[in-house]
């Protein structure tokens, strides 16, 4: 009888000391104290970058969590990761689906509207610079018209007045016609800033309608910008880490703006290989979506990774 239960015994202790290793607690124990091994995988082409590029990427995620025990305020440095092209335990793959292909369209629209937008507000200060122009122009016109209306009824005055009279006068005659040539003059040069006016005046019309076509192509734009946005939705994954039940772990990378996101979402799911799980913090790496800019642990972060790792 003690026999059998020393068996038992025997038998629970190897499965629990199974789990232990192999299950919740192994990345507490095995993450921290040797490196984990990845090769690339799957490899899709279509993203447009080398595989160079991809390791140089994944060596900066690394070092996202290795530099802080490089540093103060950890114990001695650890190597959390290592690149093994012949024999990585995880495997790190580049799949192409809808959701790059998305994020590509968007790169796209959002480009058209940054440029229709710059050349709206190219536009907009050439209408303000032409419009003060004409302004400026048509008060000056609007003044001469005025004042040869005035120089114009004061002639006729005085011709009156020289029909009424003698007509004999040869200095009188020579003024009246002074102010003859005067008006003409005036009424020419007159005749010729109307002409600018109306120039500019359909200038500035062409400008309008400019205006409106562009300022109604950058809504279309911008709506055709939150259209596929909202068709991509905010919260699918750009990477995803996966065990099996064997023990096989990958990281299946799907979606990313630039290198630096690309950097922040491998860091990401590295973390999550670590053993870490998702923080509430906007600007940490384990924040559940790839939000954040900054390429370095939020406090957030380091704290967790100090728990994980059992460093001080």
């Amino acid at each position: 009888m003690m026999s059998k239960l020393l068996t038992a015994l025997l038998v629970f202790c190897a499965v629990l000391f199974s789990w232990y290793y192999r299950g919740g607690f192994e990345k507490r124990v095995v993450a921290c104290a040797q490196p984990i091994t990845y090769v690339i995988g799957t490899f899709d082409r279509q993203f447009g970058v080398t595989q160079s590029t991809f390791l140089s990427a994944l060596s900066e995620a690394e070092d996202v969590w290795e530099q802080p025990f490089r540093g103060e305020g950890l114990s001695e440095g650890r190597e959390l990761f290592a690149y093994a092209p012949e024999g990585g335990t995880l495997r790190v793959n580049l799949i192409y689906d809808y959701r790059q292909a998305v994020t590509e369209e968007l790169s796209v629209l959002e480009g058209a509207v940054k440029e229709d937008e710059a050349d709206y507000r190219a536009m907009e200060a050439r209408y303000s610079q032409l419009k003060s122009a004409y302004s400026t122009l048509k008060n000056t016109y609007e003044a001469r018209v005025t004042s040869l209306d005035s120089m114009s009824a004061t002639y006729e005055s005085n011709v009156e007045a020289w029909n009424k009279g003698k007509r004999n006068d040869k200095r009188e005659f020579e003024a009246l016609e002074a102010q003859r040539l005067a008006l003409e003059a005036e009424l020419s040069e007159l005749k010729v800033l109307e002409a600018v006016l109306n120039q500019k005046t359909q200038e500035l019309n062409a400008l309008v309608d400019r205006l409106n076509r562009l300022a109604r192509a950058l809504n279309l734009n911008v709506e055709e910008y939150n259209t596929v946005g909202a068709s991509r939705g905010e919260t699918f994954a750009g990477g995803i880490y996966s065990r099996s039940s064997d023990g096989e772990e990958k990281i299946d990378i799907y979606e990313f703006q630039n290198h630096d996101k690309l950097v922040r979402v491998l860091a990401h799911e590295l973390g999550h290989a670590l053993g870490l799980e998702h923080v509430d913090d906007p600007e940490a790496i384990m924040y559940r979506q790839n939000e954040g800019e900054a390429g370095t642990l939020s406090d957030t972060d380091l704290s967790a990774l100090k728990a994980l790792c059992n460093a001080n």
